[in-house]
Order: C-alpha cells, then structure tokens, then sequence
C-alpha cells in the first residue's frame, strides 16, 4: 500500500512540474513584440508588457486560457493619446493597464469580448476629448461572466458611460462580478449619456443580465441624474458606498433587482439623490441613506408609469419591497409614490408596495468604503 502511495505522489508530483514547465513568462516592450507573444501564447503563460509608455497603439488580443490555467496580460507602462484595448477571448486576466491623459474619437477606450476575462486593477483616467459631446465608453463588457475588480476610473468629463454592460449578443450574456472599484470626479454633463455605470439599454432592458455590483466607491460622480442606470433584469446593488453624487441609483428599466445594504451620503451636495425605482419585482432592503439632496424628489423615488409602455418609457412600479432602510435629513420626502406624475404620459401610481422597517435615527451600520479599501492599490483578499 505504501508502494502504492509513492508511485501515485511521483505521479502527481511530475504531472506539477510539467505544467509548470510548460508556463511561460514574456518580458515584451513594442507592439509588435506584443503581438507576437499573444500568437504563441499558451494557458498559464504570463505576458509582461515593460519599458516605456506607449502612444497611440491599438491593442487587439486573442487569446484562449482555461479555467484552471488564464493568460495573463500585465502591464508595467501607461498608454497615452489615442490608445485602445480590446480583448475578445476566455480565461484571460488583464492585469494594471493604465490609460492617462488621451483621448479616442469613437469607440471605447478598453473592449472586453468573449466569457470568463477578468479586468484587475487597471486606470483610467482623464482621458478625454476636447469637446464635452464627443461620445466613446471608458470600459465595455460583452459576453458573459467577467469581473471588474480593483480598478478606478477617474476624472471623465465627456459623454459616454464610464462603465457599460452590453447585452445584445446572441447566447449567454451578463452574469458578471463588478466589485471593488473606485469611480470618482466625473463633472456634470449635459443631459443624457453621462452616466457612471449602465447595465444593458432599454432596447435589451427585458434580458436577464444577473450581474452584481459590489463593493465599489462612488464619489463625486455628477454626470447625470442616473449615476448608476439599471437597464436590465434580475441585478444586484449591494455594499457599495456612493458619497457626494449629483444622481440618483437608479432601476431604469427591467424587473426584479436588488438594491441592498448601499450607503448613500449625500455629502453637502444638494443635488444628490438616493435610489429610484422604474418596473416591477425589486427589492430594496437594509440601505442608509443619509443627507442627500432633492435632485429626485426624496430618498427613495417610485416613479409613476405610462399605460403599456415602449421598452423605452416608464413602466409602472409593481410588487415592489421596502423593508429596512434607514432614511435621516434628506431633502424632500422620504418615500416619493409617483415620482414624475402628469409627465410624458406618466399617469399610472404605483401599486402593491410593501414598505416596512423604516428607521430614521442612528448611525450607518454598514462599512463606508474609503480609497484604500478599493482600486488599484487596495489589499486584495
């Protein structure tokens, strides 16, 4: 039996060493040298990009990890002017790209295509046009199941979504983890298309997207009045910290998210708003919202729907949970039923509403994030 043993550990234990063996790590500082170590890479290999920054470069990736051995992409260098990154591909880690102080024409600034990628600890920042209507996303994600972690996104004045989940693929799309990231300093816009973060867009806003939001800062982000627009179903909100925003949290479109255990501060900023509530089947549960503004009426806004309504108007609030907040000085009420009644056709009250468990003394009890808890240089568990 002891034979037995040994000859399945020295099994095991060459099995090991040839996996490892057949990993490689590539040190690459141009382009092409880039391209070249993604054509030949393998899973379980790591591509080092070093050296100095690189200038108006359009990376496209292709690459196929597995679940048990992702490719890795790391990133010593900043990219400037009118750099780009797109990745279409499975079990490929991205790892401290930053993007600072350029500007794109159209497009996206980083495209993430393809199941299973994950986007850790990267930047953007202040890369922006000249002209505040010049339209391009910071971050999209297609495809399904990748996760955003660790990185920040900082300083975007012009129009287009900071960070988009797009969901009209055919197949699986959505069920993505977007945690622990800090967005901060974006100015108010002009109008629509400023937002922070969007899941889906009316036209999908019917698709289950299954992503959840978790534990970023929000600070600062004054965009538009939707700072995070929900545009999809069967979402979750929970533990974020939203501090000094000129918005609202708002479920746009789609039924049955979560909305849970946020902490809204409004921060002295009398525009800021709390959660907005468009669709039927969410819950919103165990959030604090404290010292916010008037910009949606109150701290939590049901906004009043229009009779069978296009995917992209407002449908009415149905069968909507309330339960445990705790809501203390904000602006205006503290649950608004109606919210924009006798506008653009908006006749229809909200119905089935259960609220419950409202407090409106004492102090947060859930953990205001801080910088140092989340972004690139935050200690990751």
């Amino acid at each position: 039996m002891l034979k037995q043993l040994c000859v399945f550990l020295t099994v095991l234990l060459l099995a090991v060493c040839h996996s490892i063996a057949n990993a490689e790590e590539v040190r690459v500082e141009t382009p092409a040298a880039l391209q070249s170590a993604v054509k030949s890479a393998q899973p379980g290999d790591v591509i080092k990009i070093v050296g100095a920054d690189w200038s108006d470069v359009k990376i496209k990736l292709y690459l196929e990890g597995t679940k048990e051995k992702p490719i890795t992409v790391q990133s010593q260098v900043a990219f400037t002017g009118a750099s780009e990154l797109n990745l279409l591909g499975e079990y490929v880690v991205l790892d401290g790209f930053t993007f600072r102080n350029g500007s794109l024409k159209t497009g996206h600034v980083f495209r993430v295509r393809g199941a299973h990628n994950r986007v850790t600890r990267c930047t953007i920042e202040g890369y922006n046009p000249e002209r505040i209507d010049v339209r391009y996303q910071w971050l999209s994600l297609y495809g399904h199941h990748h996760r955003v972690d660790h990185c920040r996104f900082a300083g975007q004045n012009h129009s287009g979504t900071t960070l988009v989940v797009w969901l009209d693929d055919d197949g699986e799309v959505g069920r993505h983890r977007i945690e622990r990231n800090h967005f901060l300093n974006r100015p108010q816009g002009k109008g629509n298309g400023f937002e922070t973060l969007r899941i889906g867009t009316s036209e999908t806003s019917m698709k289950s997207a299954r992503c959840v939001v978790a534990e970023n800062l929000f600070e600062n982000c004054d965009g538009e009045v939707e700072h995070i627009s929900n545009k999809s179903c069967d979402n979750i909100y929970e533990r974020n910290t939203i501090v000094g925003c000129a918005g609202a949290l708002t479920l746009r479109h789609g039924n049955n998210c979560i909305v849970r255990e946020n902490l809204i501060l409004g921060d002295g900023d009398r525009h800021s708003g709390g959660i907005r509530v468009v669709g039927e089947g969410h819950q919103i549960i165990g959030n604090h919202i404290e010292g916010i503004g008037d910009r949606i009426d109150g701290a939590i806004a049901l906004s009043a729907g229009v009779p069978n309504p296009k995917l992209n108007q407002h449908a009415q609030v149905q069968n909507v949970l309330i339960d445990g907040n705790t809501l203390i000085d904000n602006a205006g009420e503290e649950i608004v039923k109606g919210h924009g009644l006798g506008s653009r056709s908006r006749t229809l009250l909200p119905v089935n509403i259960t609220i419950k468990n409202t407090r409106r003394t004492g102090k947060p009890q859930l953990k205001r994030l801080k910088s140092a808890d989340v972004g690139p240089d935050a200690k990751q568990e």
